[in-house]
């Protein structure tokens, strides 16, 4: 990572995994993680998913200095930075949590277990993240109201995350109950959890009784409507 290291201070583009293109300054680099200041917003990048990063000399639009975020987020103090120190450091914290798709995720960050984590999300409740498909993380301080609304707590109750330790585990002590996979409408990804075999293949039926095998690496988040 020196060769990252020796950039720190200054403007780059970050191309991270769905082609996104991120601009702004270098702030640190980690073992397995970069952060970016972007429009008045520090991004914790995991390095798995930098595709690659350039020295940004045109000064690109939507770089830190301009089109700026009506509120600054926070940066983590961690020494030695990971992507599971960062994770425990914002334990507690109102975060943005971007995965994949056209939007990011908006919820306190509540449970951290071996391969993912959970957030409780004012919109969709509890939801499971798979670490690994993380592509950056956005924490907010303490001071921040999620939607402007005065109730930016954790409700009562939802402050225990699970006691599943794996994605895998999860699935399966979820088996029988409804779920959807990837916040996703397609139908193949709603459904009920029929079982979750050794080989990590998720068997959904969905509302018409149609069976989907789903391969849990590929899977990015799980919500259990309640």
């Amino acid at each position: 990572m020196n060769d990252f290291k020796s950039l720190i201070g200054n403007k780059v583009v970050i191309e991270v995994s769905g082609k996104r293109m991120l601009p702004g300054k270098l702030i640190d680099v980690g073992s397995d993680m970069v952060v970016l200041l972007h429009q008045l917003r520090y991004l914790y990048i995991p390095l798995a998913h930098v595709h690659n990063l350039k020295v940004d000399f045109l000064g690109e639009e939507g770089s830190e200095g301009s089109d700026q975020a009506d509120e600054p987020s926070v940066g983590l103090q961690v020494e030695d930075m990971n992507v599971a120190k960062i994770l425990q450091e914002a334990k507690g914290l109102f975060v943005e949590i971007y995965v994949s798709g056209n939007k990011s995720i908006h919820g306190h960050l509540n449970g951290i277990m071996n391969d993912y984590f959970t957030l409780y999300s004012p919109i969709y409740g509890t939801v499971y993240i798979a670490t690994h498909h993380m592509k950056w993380l956005i924490p907010y301080p303490t001071s921040h109201v999620p939607y402007a609304k005065s109730t930016g707590t954790i409700p009562a109750g939802q402050t225990q995350s699970n006691s599943a330790k794996t994605l895998g585990e999860l699935f399966k002590k979820e088996e029988g109950k409804m779920a959807v996979i990837d916040l996703s409408s397609a139908s193949e990804r709603i459904g009920v959890i029929k079982r979750i075999s050794g080989s990590g293949m998720i068997n959904l039926i969905d509302a018409e009784g149609y069976s989907t095998l789903h391969n849990i690496v590929h899977v990015k988040t799980m919500v259990v409507p309640k």
